[in-house]
């Protein structure tokens, strides 16, 4: 593998140095092997992330969404994108064996979290810790914007409370109590926990900026913060917050149940609809998976196997593949989008909406943590709400079945999951620009790459589904 991993850089320097890139920008990688080519992009999205945090002209601990300035100005700190990129460099401290680049990547998170706090304090319109986004030198967006949205809050805690643990375990409770979680409302954790604890209840701006109301991402993030922020509380000494936390979040669970439409078998991203976009309806939405991989807890409400989570995907993938063109050029994997009504194409809200990089790699990623899931529980169960989503992967017309570990049935649907998992990273593959970048979006017609230039979350997105790979 490495020999071929070195003849692969050798061939795409070569090709990258006599075309130009635009030529290169759809199915540039086509012939090259899956796991070439993500040996080839991993280094590649690690360096583009890293380059929009702490860039030039902004305050260290900024998280740029992209470099982009102009058509569209993605050029701000939001507070969500920030937390969810951010958990990428916790994990890359955690396994860095390089003393050099451990200390860089500590060096990066304090300054985040110095930047955070200097968040958490600044006077906004939002009137408290669900202010969306701030400007590159930390100052408030004044300007009119979907407000409040309250994942921001419980996706930082979640980072934070990561980052915790893995200082706990190396013996650096100082740090901890010193930068991340002491017990008083001045500590960053704290202060997240105790907003989220408290606002769970109001309705919010979702993560697409476009509603506000009950939103299933939203709650997800919220209830694994707290599920999680319980825990440390409770080993950091703070029993009656931890008790708190973990009763707020089992009053949660079934207002997270409750986002299941028994009539068009789907999970419904926003329920109480207060403000925002009314066009939404055939209540699909890619921010349902979203919800999972970034909320889920091990004994929580949704797991990755869960019937409803897998007829939600499954109806997905199906108005996605019919939706865009580029799904019937014959290469594997579906491109995915946000929702089938979005009017959003990257510059501005008059159009067609798109693909997105971020939503497609989330759906490699599901694929390869539902074969994680199955495995841990030794068998595959089909029911008739999700029977369509195992038709769709499987020869077998079953209305009910259980296939158990050992069987011939159970590892057939196993390979077929992580081969389903391969696809979306092919489909992610054929659209990246022929120099590794990529973008916001892929345009639903000539699959080249458009919106937000270098998006810091879909490198984020790309590499969680690496890991889970």
């Amino acid at each position: 593998m490495k020999r071929l991993t070195i003849i692969f850089h050798s061939i795409a320097a070569c090709i990258l140095w006599a075309v130009p890139t635009q030529s290169l920008a759809v199915g540039a990688f086509n012939s090259i092997k899956l796991d070439d080519w993500l040996a080839y992009e991993e280094p590649i999205a690690l360096k583009n992330l890293l380059r929009n945090i702490s860039a030039p002209g902004t305050s260290k601990g900024v998280v740029l969404a992209s470099p982009s300035q102009t058509s569209p100005n993605y050029f701000f700190h939001w507070v969500r994108d920030a937390g969810i990129v951010m958990d990428e460099i916790v994990l890359r401290y955690q396994s860095a064996t390089n003393r050099e680049l451990k200390v860089r990547y500590f060096e990066v998170l304090k300054e985040y979290i110095k930047f955070s706090k200097f968040n958490q304090e600044t006077p906004n319109l939002s009137g408290g810790l669900g202010e969306p986004k701030f400007n590159v030198d930390g100052s408030a967006y004044m300007d009119s914007w979907g407000r409040p949205q309250d994942d921001g809050p419980a996706i930082r805690a979640i980072t934070l409370i990561h980052l915790a643990k893995i200082w706990l375990s190396e013996g650096k409770d100082f740090l901890v109590k010193e930068n991340l979680y002491d017990g008083t409302s001045n500590s960053i954790i704290k202060r997240d926990l105790e907003y989220t604890s408290k606002h769970w209840r109001n309705t919010s701006f979702e993560l697409w900026e476009e509603v506000k109301g009950h939103h299933f991402h939203t709650r997800m993030v919220q209830y694994r913060a707290l599920r999680e922020g319980s825990d440390l509380a409770q080993t950091l000494g703070d029993p009656k917050a931890s008790q708190w936390y973990l009763t707020q979040a089992l009053e949660m669970e079934p207002e997270i149940e409750r986002h299941w439409n028994s009539s068009k078998r789907i999970l419904v991203s926003t329920l109480d609809r207060e403000d925002g976009v009314d066009y939404k309806f055939s209540e699909l939405d890619s921010s349902v998976v979203l919800g999972l991989l970034h909320g889920y807890v091990p004994d929580g409400v949704m797991t990755f196997s869960n019937d409803k989570i897998l007829a939600t995907v499954k109806a997905l993938e199906d108005v996605f593949y019919r939706m865009y063109p580029i799904n019937r050029n014959g290469i594997p994997g579906i491109a995915i989008g946000r929702y089938p009504e979005d009017r959003y194409n990257g510059y501005s809200s008059g159009g067609l909406g798109n693909p997105w990089f971020i939503n497609t790699a989330a759906f490699a990623e599901f694929y390869y943590r539902l074969a994680q899931d199955l495995e841990r529980k030794s068998e595959i169960r089909i029911t008739s709400v999700s029977r369509n989503f195992f038709q769709g992967l499987i020869s077998k017309r079953e209305d009910y079945a259980i296939y158990k570990k050992g069987s011939k049935e159970y590892f057939e649907t196993l390979k077929a999951i992580r081969r389903k998992g391969d696809d979306f990273l092919k489909r992610v593959k054929y659209h990246v620009d022929g120099n590794g970048s990529i973008a916001e979006q892929i345009n639903l017609e000539s699959g080249y790459m458009q919106g937000a230039r270098d998006l810091t979350w879909s490198y984020a997105a790309i590499l969680s589904s690496i890991r889970y790979r």
